[in-house]
């Protein structure tokens, strides 16, 4: 190990609390290790199921592909930091794991921050299609096919894995001696490299492209919004009461809201998060190693529930404002129901002829 690497583990960057140290281990594990990992397991069901939904319904145009990647991708966020809520538990110690509580971190932190940054990315695109669908309708079903939709999807997914570059490449993992626990433990360690790369890393990853990201959605929701009402006047203007109008104006404005709905649901959620590596960027103190730190990992803390919430909470949104969605729901409830049902009166069978054969 070279002298410009830093060993970071649990055991050694540890800097002193202005918290009170129960005070701040009984907030992490009810918010982190409690809290969030409960929301992960939900946000694991219902994104598996807004995937089995959005296939069974098919994709014949781009949306249904769009939303399907973006249920993909909140998948990968939600189990990522459900790993690391479950690692950040202060009651699982350090002297207990091979693997350092920190490596963990890293690797699983970083994993769950591509899939989240994917997720709200995907969003946006989702937001865009759907802006342009209401002001420029004829030239977008043209243009924004299913093959279109795969492809800006996919390469979402696959540009955005440069994301991982300037973090990993900044850091080393091996297995390492430790004296104060006097046994070797695979830990995470910083190089040299760290400092050309990490202004890189929080100017550009944590401040550029997910402010972009967050102006497109403000942005696209806005013109949404906007056009919506406007079409909707013009609407009640020319048609009166017409039917068949106001059956395609009910669902070009519940499709708008939709997409209106889970791109703020984004913003608010992601946020504070961002804003929090901004404020650690130009407040030094709030740093890993700094005096602020515990605050800073206190306030990450509730920011990573509220990350989840966003990866979670989608299915609500489709279930109250897409008619289909709500349909197909209704059937895999149903069906779920008849298989219990079925299993219930086969075990009830059973039982029945091995009460009999005793007898």
């Amino acid at each position: 190990m070279s002298d410009t690497e830093i060993v970071a583990s649990d055991s050694v960057a540890s800097p002193a609390r202005l918290i009170d140290p129960l005070v701040f281990n009984i907030a992490i594990l009810v918010v982190s290790s409690i809290c969030t990992t409960l929301m992960c397991l939900f946000g694991t069901a219902t994104n598996i199921v807004n995937i089995l939904l959005f296939r069974k319904q098919g994709y014949r145009d781009g949306v249904n592909v769009t939303l399907t990647a973006l249920a993909v991708s909140d998948l990968g966020a939600v189990i990522f930091e459900l790993v690391y809520s479950t690692i950040w538990n202060p009651y699982i110690l350090e002297a207990d794991l091979e693997v350092s509580k920190m490596a963990i971190k890293y690797i699983t932190g970083y994993c769950h921050e591509y899939f989240t940054r994917v997720s709200s990315v995907i969003t946006a695109f989702a937001a865009l299609e759907r802006c342009l669908c209401v002001t420029r309708p004829l030239k977008v079903k043209a243009m924004i096919t299913t093959k279109v939709a795969i492809a800006v999807n996919l390469s979402i997914f696959i540009l955005y894995c440069g994301y991982f570059f300037p973090q990993f490449y900044t850091m080393d993992f091996a297995w390492t001696f430790l004296p104060e626990r006097n046994r070797t433990v695979y830990v995470v360690l910083f190089t040299s490299r760290n400092d050309s790369m990490f202004p890189i890393s929080l100017y550009f990853t944590d401040m550029l492209f997910p402010y972009c990201t967050f102006l497109m959605l403000i942005s696209c929701s806005a013109i949404l919004y906007v056009k919506l009402k406007s079409k909707a006047k013009w609407r009640r203007l020319v048609s009166g009461s017409g039917e068949r109008l106001s059956q395609v104006a009910t669902k070009e404005r519940k499709s708008g809201l939709l997409f209106m709905s889970v791109s703020l649901m984004c913003v608010v959620f992601l946020l504070p998060a961002y804003l929090l590596f901004t404020a650690i960027i130009f407040i030094k103190s709030m740093a890993l190693n700094g005096y602020l730190s515990d605050i800073s990992f206190l306030i990450s803390a509730f920011t990573g529930l509220l990350k989840t919430a966003n990866s979670s909470f989608t299915i609500l949104i489709y279930y109250n404002l897409s008619t289909k969605y709500r349909l197909e729901f209704q059937k895999l409830i149903e069906k779920l129901k008849s298989v219990v049902k079925m299993r219930q009166a086969e075990t009830s069978e059973t039982q029945n002829i091995s009460s009999r054969s005793l007898k």
